[in-house]
């Protein structure tokens, strides 16, 4: 991960925001669990991310992955939190961003997401994204204030996936050269393809796609938190859906404002645990098909 300082050497006592090393992960994954264990648990949601262990397993992964970029904020060589953002397609997408709990509410947390905007502007990406947990509202104020547009409600959904199956529509592991026809249909419903993720989850074999006889209607990377899914009509999608052995991580994030898809998840047995925000700056097409966004976006 080849990141350039983003703040000079900074004199004692102030904050600097630096490229994150494989040497921050375990006290950038420590950050990372206690500050949504905080919130959470200050709320009475559950913890977003699952355990220390998970928080590891992310970073580790993040900080080895192409196309992952990480900065740390720190202060006398302590580190205070961690930004991660997803370059691997056109549109940047940025989580998680954490801050120590000792360390809230004395400007980290802009301190970074001012460094990934301005990281982004000079990278001339048309467009960046977040995920924002609707309850944490100093959040939302901080990202309103850097000029994020909230787009869409989000309700996070988890459940037992509902064993169905429909008619004409077939689901099956997700190859190699399914990457073009779904990039394609990603860009006719969300104005940009997201082949970077997508062809990391066909490798990780966790990506599959619905068939119909005129061909793909649908993908997903994985079902779960921490990916995401598009199709042509919300029949694809209940195929999708239909198919997963289990919803990775906190759930499903289902657009809110798609009644029918979310009244479906209702009938089917799945329950909403809480409720997200999808923010944005930059490139945004209303999206002109059925969809799931990930963590990220």
């Amino acid at each position: 991960m080849n990141v350039q300082a983003l703040t000079p050497e900074a004199p004692a006592g102030s904050l600097a925001i630096r490229s994150a090393t494989a040497a921050d992960g375990d006290g950038c994954a420590e950050i990372f669990y206690d500050a949504f264990a905080a919130i959470a648990t200050r709320h009475s949601f559950p913890t977003e991310p699952g355990s220390p262990a998970f928080t590891r397993y992310r970073v580790s992964e993040m900080l080895a992955t192409d196309g992952f970029v990480g900065l740390v904020a720190e202060r006398d060589g302590e580190v205070l939190g961690s930004a991660f953002i997803d370059e691997r397609v056109a549109i940047a997408g940025i989580g998680p961003v954490t801050v120590a709990p000792s360390a809230q509410d004395q400007g980290v947390g802009r301190a970074l997401m001012t460094a990934v905007l301005a990281r982004e502007r000079e990278r001339e990406a048309p467009g960046v994204r977040l995920v924002q947990t609707a309850y944490h509202y100093r959040s939302l104020a901080l990202y309103s204030k850097l000029g994020f547009m909230i787009r869409e409600p989000l309700s996070v959904l988890q459940g037992t996936p509902p064993v169905v199956s429909v008619p004409g529509c077939a689901v099956r592991p997700a190859r190699a050269d399914d990457l073009a026809a779904c990039g394609v249909l990603c860009h006719r419903i969300h104005g940009h393809d997201r082949n970077g993720e997508l062809k990391d989850a066909i490798e990780a074999h966790t990506a599959r796609v619905v068939e119909r006889p005129e061909g793909i209607t649908g993908y997903a990377t994985g079902l779960g938190y921490g990916w995401h899914a598009v199709a042509e009509t919300n029949e694809d999608l209940f195929a999708l859906l239909g198919s997963a052995e289990e919803f990775i991580g906190l759930g499903i994030l289902v657009p809110s404002r798609n009644g029918e898809l979310l009244r479906w998840c209702l009938a089917n047995g799945l329950r909403i645990l809480q409720q997200s925000t999808l923010m944005t700056i930059g490139l945004y097409n209303e999206p002109a098909g059925a969809w799931l966004p990930s963590i990220l976006y």
